[in-house]
Parts: C-alpha cells; sequence; structure tokens
C-alpha cells in the first residue's frame, strides 16, 4: 500500500513537472522571439532616427548627424585653407620679361666721369682724345636699356692748367647730364658744352658722385665709369676717395679706365679700382675705347639677369615657406580647436571619431593641394631659370 502511494506521488509529480517545465519552456520560446522582434524593430528604426543616409567628405563617410556638427565646427573654427594655395607670380619690374633693351631697369644708376683736362686735348688716331671719349660714352649712354638712369660728370673743363687757374679749376667739378631718365637728344647736347682745359680732380670727382649717388637711392644698382688719362693733380687722395666710396655706397661697381696713358698712370689708376673694390680697363685707341664702352652694356645687362634670377629664386623659396607656414598654422588651429571644443565637451563617441577622421582628412587633402601648387611654382620658376640663362649665354657671346 505504501509502495502504491509512493508510486502515485511520483506520478503527480512528473504530471505537475511536466506541465510547469513545459509553461517555462514556453515562456523561454515566447521571451526569446519577443527578444529577437525587438532588435528587429531597432534595426528597422535605426537607420531613420540613428544613421540616415550617409553622407560623404573628404572621402570620409559620416552619419548625417555626424556630418551636421562637422559642418558646424568647420563653420565656427575651420581655417581658410585657400591662403596657403598662393601660386608664383613674378612679375618683376628690374628686367622685367627678360629683355633688358626693351624693359625698364628703373633702379640703375650709371653715372660716368669724363675727364677733360687739358691733356685730353692731345690726339689719337688724328682725333682729340677728348673727342674721342665723347663718342664712346654718347653711344654708350644711349645705347643703355631703357629706364635706366644716367648721368655725366665732368672736371678739368674751367680755367686752365695753370697755377694761377688751380683752384677754379680743381674746384670747377659738374654733373654735365643730371642722374635720372636721359634721352640720347640731351646726352649729345651735353657733350659739346665743354672742352678740355684744366686740372685732374679725381678724388674730388669721387667724393662729389658719391653725394649723387647718396640723394638717388644708394642701395640701388650703382654703376661708376671713370675715363681719365692722367693722375690726381689737385692734391687730393684719390685712394681714400675710392676706399669712401666702397663704404658709403653698398654694392657700388667702380670701373676704372685708362685712356690712351702711359704705364706709371696705368699702375696709378689700377690702385684707385682695387681700392674702390673695381676693376682697372686699358684702352688705348678709339676702337679700344668704343669696345670696352660696348663690354660695359653686356656687363650691365648680364648683372641685370643674374639679379633678377637670384629675386625670382627667393621669391620662389618664399612663396613656397610662405604656403607651408600658413598650412601648418592652419592645421594647428584646427586640431586644437577640435580638441578643446569636441573632443572635450562631447560624450558622442562615435561622432567624434568619425569627425575627427573628415577633419584628418580634409588636412590631408589641402596638403596635397599646397603640394601641387609648389610644383606649379616650380615648374613656372625653372622656366624663368632657363630664360634667363639662355639670355646670359647669347650675352656671353657678344663680349669681345
Amino acid at each position: 500500500m505504501k509502495k502504491d502511494f509512493i508510486i502515485i506521488i511520483s506520478v503527480v509529480c512528473l504530471i505537475v513537472l511536466s506541465i510547469e517545465f513545459g509553461a517555462f519552456w514556453n515562456l523561454l520560446i515566447w521571451f526569446n522571439n519577443w527578444e529577437k522582434e525587438q532588435v528587429k524593430n531597432e534595426q528597422k528604426v535605426l537607420p531613420a532616427n540613428n544613421i540616415g543616409e550617409t553622407t560623404t567628405i573628404y572621402g570620409v563617410e559620416m552619419q548625417n548627424k555626424c556630418f551636421a556638427k562637422f559642418q558646424d565646427f568647420i563653420k565656427t573654427y575651420g581655417a581658410d585653407y585657400s591662403k596657403c594655395l598662393v601660386g608664383l607670380d613674378f612679375n618683376e619690374e628690374y628686367c622685367s620679361g627678360f629683355d633688358p633693351d626693351t624693359q625698364a631697369l628703373s633702379d640703375v644708376n650709371i653715372i660716368v666721369i669724363l675727364d677733360s683736362s687739358g691733356s685730353m686735348v692731345e690726339k689719337i688716331d688724328s682725333e682729340a682724345k677728348i673727342d674721342v671719349a665723347k663718342k664712346a660714352i654718347s653711344d654708350f649712354l644711349t645705347k643703355l636699356p631703357q629706364g635706366v638712369k644716367t648721368g655725366l660728370v665732368v672736371y678739368g673743363h674751367k680755367g686752365s692748367n695753370s697755377v694761377v687757374d688751380k683752384d677754379l679749376s680743381c674746384k670747377g667739378i659738374e654733373e654735365i647730364v643730371k642722374l635720372g631718365g636721359n634721352n640720347s637728344s640731351n646726352i649729345i647736347s651735353a657733350m659739346g658744352s665743354f672742352s678740355p682745359k684744366g686740372w685732374t680732380p679725381i678724388a674730388g670727382s669721387l667724393e662729389f658722385v658719391k653725394n649723387i649717388f647718396n640723394n638717388n637711392g644708394k642701395n640701388n644698382k650703382n654703376y661708376l665709369i671713370l675715363v681719365s688719362d692722367g693722375v690726381e693733380s689737385c692734391d687730393g687722395d684719390p685712394l681714400a676717395a675710392a676706399r669712401d666710396l666702397k663704404l658709403e655706397i653698398p654694392g657700388i661697381k667702380l670701373i676704372v679706365i685708362g685712356f690712351a696713358t702711359d704705364s706709371k698712370t696705368h699702375d696709378l689708376l689700377k690702385k684707385i679700382a682695387i681700392q674702390g673694390g673695381g676693376s682697372y680697363l686699358i684702352a688705348d685707341n678709339s676702337s679700344d675705347i668704343a669696345e670696352v664702352f660696348n663690354n660695359q652694356i653686356i656687363v650691365i645687362k648680364k648683372d641685370c639677369f643674374k639679379m633678377t634670377l637670384f629675386k625670382a629664386s627667393s621669391e620662389y623659396n618664399t612663396n613656397n615657406l610662405g604656403n607651408l607656414n600658413c598650412w601648418l598654422a592652419a592645421y594647428k588651429k584646427e586640431a586644437n580647436d577640435f580638441t578643446m571644443n569636441v573632443l572635450n565637451k562631447s560624450l558622442d563617441t562615435e561622432c567624434n571619431l568619425e569627425m575627427a577622421d573628415a577633419l584628418r582628412a580634409r588636412h590631408t587633402e589641402s596638403w596635397y593641394k599646397k603640394q601641387e601648387v609648389e610644383e606649379n611654382n616650380y615648374a613656372i620658376y625653372k622656366k624663368i631659370e632657363s630664360d634667363l640663362n639662355n639670355q646670359l649665354k647669347v650675352l656671353e657671346s657678344l663680349k669681345k
């Protein structure tokens, strides 16, 4: 009996457990199905409310909500990278166009000092030395490139070479052609206004032109050509005057031409050139002095080309450096602003990451654009360099 009772109780328990377990199992299945349905519903809602249609910017795909935040950031803190994309626009007035025959050399000053002392009446090639020198100088001044400022200073054309007139002659240094934009007519006219008479104040004439250069832009490209057939006779110190000229007029190019004179005078005139940091040239006759002056025209043009090339190189390097510094400053500003105003203030990690990717891509894109500008600048510079070097070769072939 007792055994039967235990069996009955066991069966009942099994039936109850079966019922309870079935209900629990059904409940578990229902809950699992409900959870799956919720996930499906969330996946259906998520694109509309959280993701939406994505937007691609700088090659980075962003959720619309993140894109909107990124736009706000750029609007508020974005740097103007276009300022870092400045192209090389070399339009130099000095030797612009690389043709000094037709283009202005507005910052070039050229003064010729002509000895018109009594000894210049001596004849060479059946002509007075003064007339040969005047012709060579007239041709030189009128053949110079347009825009060059020219001037002519004369000494020894006043008084006489007698002791009585020494003071008058030595102080009679005169700017016959004022330094400035001159034409052939006033140069030729000025040449007929004086004749050789007196003494040789070389030191005084160097001091005289130093003041002219000081009053006309001593930092310009200054040339001084001294033509003389004799040495100092007015008690001055031409070596000291030449040194002072070199010190006070930085970069001045002094050319001393010893014209139809003896070896002792050549040596003394050469020392003046050396003290002035310049060069000494010898001209013994009319063809020599004409050639010397023609070569000076070529030298001045070559200087023009070299200076233009130097300026083009400087501007090219300055331009690229400016673009680089601009980009670095813009990059640093945006990166700092992003850290301070986005990363440190927003808990939206997902958008922060997307915005950071877009900002990096923005920086990279602007960097490559800057590189493209630099490559274009390089091509422009190399074209300028090639043109100038070709012109230099042509000029070099003309020099005798």
